[in-house]
Order: C-alpha cells, then structure tokens, then sequence
C-alpha cells in the first residue's frame, strides 16, 4: 500500500497516525488527522496498537515500529511525507 492509500484507510477506519519527526518539522506541515509524537518520546508514548507511523522518509518511522514492537505494539510504518500526495498537508 502506498502512504496515501494508507491515509485513506484511515480516514475510514479511524486508525491513528503518528508523525514522528521533531515538532519543528511536524509545524512546518503533516498529513491532516496525524498527531505528532516525536521518535525520542516513542519510548514511553501511550500509542494505540495498529497505529499508522510515518516521517520524512520512513526510515525513523521503520526505527519507531521496532521501539514499540519490543513494548510488545504492533504499529505500521506506512513511509514518509516526501510520498504522499494526498490532500494538502496541514500546518
């Protein structure tokens, strides 16, 4: 599945989505619905099993699926922003 059919998925099913770059760059704009958790607070977030985790590439997304998988949470690392082509990205 690709980043933007994730995104859809979600908007249905009402899975979140968690962007895990630093605040900074969640400001600058994130995919609509998506609640910023940045990778160094993954540790110890309160995150829903299921989850939808994403980031600039996907490469600290994939880092954040691993974190909560040895918290025994199963999260998906649907990619990076610089893929999605849905609706504007929101600031």
């Amino acid at each position: 599945m690709t980043i933007d059919e994730y995104v859809a998925k979600a908007k249905e099913d009402g899975t979140p989505i968690i962007d895990v770059r630093p605040p900074e760059m969640y400001a600058e704009g994130h995919i609509p619905g998506a609640v910023n958790i940045p990778l160094a607070k993954i540790p110890e977030a309160e995150i829903k099993p299921g989850s939808y985790l994403y980031c600039v590439t996907g490469y600290h997304a994939g880092l954040a699926k691993e974190d909560l998988a040895k918290r025994g949470i199963a999260a998906e690392d649907i990619g990076g922003i610089e893929n999605y082509t849905g609706p504007e990205a929101t600031a």
